[in-house]
């Protein structure tokens, strides 16, 4: 495969002039329907957009440029806003915009971001990044390829996010609105379902905090380390091998997790191990469901924290536990299906990055 040297500004046109930070402030009294993206990806919604049609955004600064834990370019579609964290740009008649995307997620740009404790790049160094391409139609080849097992991953991405909202909203029939099964059979005592009372979280799980830091997570480690973060890190030890709903102590959202296995933690992370058999998926939503107690009860101006007896006296409804243990069958048997589709997920992705730079060298060869 022939390859032809370019600077990336040769092949694409820059957009820059569509961008347009907006405030905190300025998109709560904004609020609609458009994306709102910044160096990462959508970040809100907001009533209006600048852009429409086709383009590419790549992160113009923050630490992702430094580590790369997440790509630094995605195409966007549609219609939207970009702030001025992300460069707008659009491939030209000699480049694939969906092959310019895959190739600079997976590029060396250290030499063109500049700044340590904030790093940077700038339209003048994005414009300067060297490239090899081959042909126009060879891109296009390349790039449908690749794309093909994105969108297998897009199409079991979707599938885990309605069944994740399957559990939930059985969760929310039986446990919110009271209608479960043979629920017009019960009396209901001080709007509660005859049985049910209103319990500490301290009573039905026993509640811990990790011992290791972040510089403790390992690339090779064969366990997860749950951190502050959304990010999963990794490590080579674990402290727990239970059913577990995982909340960090730290931040400002306290968006729980569950997990079952051995794991790793954080000693500002909350592990919420239940005490009886098979309630984990119940005391998960019932957690995740009533987090703005989470909100309310953080501490520190800079950054809110949780402390242990903020779990131990959360109130929670506490159901019959006939029920509790119906629902969490069901649970369980939609978090399988989730688990195999992620297990899918994660072999198509080893599969598409295996692919990709024998792909992108002409060592794999395209056919016609």
């Amino acid at each position: 495969m022939e390859l032809t040297k370019w600077l990336l500004g040769e092949v694409l046109d820059n957009y820059d002039y569509l961008r347009k930070p907006l405030s905190s402030i300025q998109r709560a009294l904004f609020k609609g329907e458009y994306p709102y993206y910044g160096a990462q990806g959508i970040i809100d919604y907001v009533a209006d957009y600048r852009c429409e049609g086709e383009f590419l955004l790549v992160a113009e600064d923050g630490e992702n440029l430094s580590s790369r834990n997440a790509p630094i370019a995605q195409i966007a579609k549609g219609k939207y806003w970009v702030n001025n964290h992300a460069h707008i740009v659009r491939n030209n008649k000699h480049s694939d915009l969906q092959y310019i995307c895959y190739l600079l997620n997976n590029l060396d740009i250290a030499g063109y971001v500049t700044g340590s404790a904030q790093p940077k790049l700038s339209q003048g160094n994005l414009n300067k990044i060297k490239i090899q391409l081959p042909s126009l139609s060879t891109q296009q080849k390349i790039s449908s390829i690749l794309s093909s097992y994105d969108r297998l991953i897009e199409n079991n991405t979707r599938r885990i996010r309605l069944l994740e909202q399957m559990a939930e909203n059985l969760y929310k029939e039986w446990f919110v609105r009271f209608r479960f099964p043979e629920h017009e059979n019960i009396e209901m005592v001080n709007g509660l379902p005859k049985g049910w009372k209103i319990e500490k979280l301290g009573d039905y799980a026993n509640i811990s905090t990790g011992k290791c830091n972040r510089e403790d997570a390992e690339e090779d480690g064969i366990y997860p380390l749950f951190d502050r973060s959304q990010e999963i890190k990794k490590s080579s030890k674990w402290i727990k091998d239970c059913e577990a709903i995982i909340v960090p102590g730290e931040g400002t959202s306290f968006i729980p997790r569950y997990y079952k296995g051995k794991f790793n933690l954080h000693q500002r992370c909350y592990c919420i191990e239940p005490i009886i058999k098979d309630t984990g998926f119940y005391l998960f939503y019932s957690i995740m469901l009533n987090r703005k107690y989470f909100l309310s009860v953080a501490t520190g101006a800079t950054v809110p924290s949780l402390r242990q007896n903020n779990f131990t006296k959360m109130k929670l409804i506490i159901a019959e536990l006939e029920l509790v243990k119906k629902y969490n069958k069901v649970a369980n048997t939609i978090a399988l299906q989730i688990d195999k589709l992620k297990e899918q997920n994660q072999l198509l992705t080893r599969q598409r990055d295996l692919l990709l730079p024998r792909l992108m060298s002409g060592k794999l060869e395209v056919k016609s």
